[in-house]
């Protein structure tokens, strides 16, 4: 599949994920009434958290692995294998703790938690890691479309009362195992043979090798959340509201930055593997891109504050500084996409990736608590743009020596590297399984 193909792929599959919810919201809104409707809210976001938890960042690192191997089936039998039995014990262990503590400390009861736990367990058998690594991600559109369009037509067709917030969130949360039982008949060919090589070594191997991309999802989740929290703890809501109004404009920009990392991701990651010095120039191509991260920048700086106006009214003109403070993070995200979550991840510099995006969220919050005896809410904008400024430096500095230092290799070898031919006379990677087996 070429990269223009992969990347239509992913944008359905992300606006599917993004639209389907939010026409769900108002008639959930309206038929659960308040309190059943916050219940029900609650339940998918301690769901999605179980989510998160079982994932346990193995779109990162399986996805990088299989992309390697896309032309060697047995070894990513394997890989399927154990990522999926690696999951099924997190899986087991959030449940066994989850429902320890629902009807006590989480505010759920058992069924309503269980069909919550639907979502983590569709991750299981929804491997998306797995078609985005292969780069087909169009039969993971296929199947998330038809999944969300499947819960729409449910959600509205069966649930009609307050009194049905379980089965609600039930419908809401089985869009991933939807989407794992239409996939089957594409897993299929790739083969459960592996599941022989599964053992509790093996499922802690790839507990090891996961804890990068568990950590990545971890910072990343904390700097979505933490924000509104703190401006909420030192100015109160009504800054935190105007906060939160001006941050939905990044929303669009993580969209944006999700579709980018999927895309090229694999593709860079199998060159890392078969031939290091293309995978920078791919990176380096790719940079164009920043074009995009730009004028989103522009964009939030001169035309946000007039939608926000618009949207909401006088009484959150509060929010038009915030967001114009902000506006250079999209542009700074965009590079750090590059040079940090495709470089470095990909390039052998695992360990340092995780401790530079650990050391970024600790930028941020030693930001947040000094900015905030100097300026109000702002503070928090000016530790989040911080945070980006310390991982722009670093990454871009390992990009810039570790990208000329492969390119050098690659002209001392004659434009041979570890024994594979040179890009100038490699076919097309939708071609290169058949060179590989003749």
């Amino acid at each position: 599949m070429t990269l223009s193909k992969q990347a239509a792929s992913l944008a359905v599959l992300h606006v599917t994920d993004v639209l389907q919810p939010l026409i769900i919201l108002p008639y959930a809104g309206r038929v659960l009434g308040p309190m059943s409707f916050g219940r029900y809210a609650y339940a998918l976001a301690i769901g999605q958290l179980a989510t998160v938890v079982v994932a346990y960042g193995f779109h990162w690192t399986a996805q990088r692995r299989v992309a390697s191997l896309r032309y060697e089936p047995a070894a990513i039998a394997s890989l399927v294998a154990q990522v999926m039995a690696t999951q099924a014990v997190l899986f087991v262990a959030v449940c066994l703790v989850g429902l320890v503590l629902a009807g006590d400390v989480l505010a759920l009861s058992r069924p309503t938690f269980l069909c919550a736990m639907l979502s983590a367990a569709g991750g299981i058998i929804f491997p998306a890691w797995l078609f985005v690594g292969l780069e087909r991600a169009w039969q993971a559109a296929v199947a998330v479309v038809v999944a969300r369009v499947l819960a729409l037509v449910c959600f509205v067709a069966m649930v009609a009362s307050p009194d049905q917030v379980a089965l609600a969130v039930a419908i809401q949360s089985a869009v991933p195992v939807v989407s794992g039982v239409i996939c089957l008949p594409f897993i299929l060919p790739i083969g459960f043979g592996g599941f022989r090589s599964v053992t509790p070594s093996t499922i802690g191997m790839q507990l090891r090798n996961g804890w990068r991309g568990c950590l990545f999802m971890a910072v990343e989740s904390a700097l979505v959340t933490l924000p509104v929290a703190l401006v909420q703890h030192f100015e109160g809501y009504v800054a935190a509201g105007q906060y939160s109004v001006a941050e939905k404009f990044l929303l669009a920009a993580r969209v944006y930055l999700k579709l980018l990392m999927n895309t090229f991701i694999p593709r860079v990651s199998y060159y890392a593997h078969v031939n290091p010095a293309d995978g920078i120039r791919l990176i380096r191509r790719s940079l164009f891109t920043v074009v995009v991260g730009t004028a989103m920048s522009i964009g939030m700086f001169f035309v946000g504050p007039y939608i926000i106006l618009i949207l909401f009214g006088d009484q959150f003109s509060g929010a038009t500084p915030i967001v114009r403070a902000m506006a250079i993070i999209p542009l700074m995200m965009n590079i750090n996409t590059f040079t940090s979550n495709i470089f470095m991840f990909s390039y052998g510099y695992e360990n340092e990736w995780a401790a530079l995006n650990a050391s970024g969220l600790l930028v941020f919050l030693v930001a947040a608590y000094f900015l905030s005896f100097v300026m109000a809410e702002q503070a928090i904008v000016y530790a989040m743009v911080a945070k980006e400024v310390v991982v722009l430096v670093v990454s871009a500095g390992f990009f810039l020596i570790g990208g000329a230092a492969v390119l050098r290799t690659a002209a001392c070898d004659a434009g041979r590297v570890r024994g594979y031919p040179p890009a100038s006379q490699s076919a097309p990677l939708e071609h290169e399984a058949d060179r590989f087996r003749s």
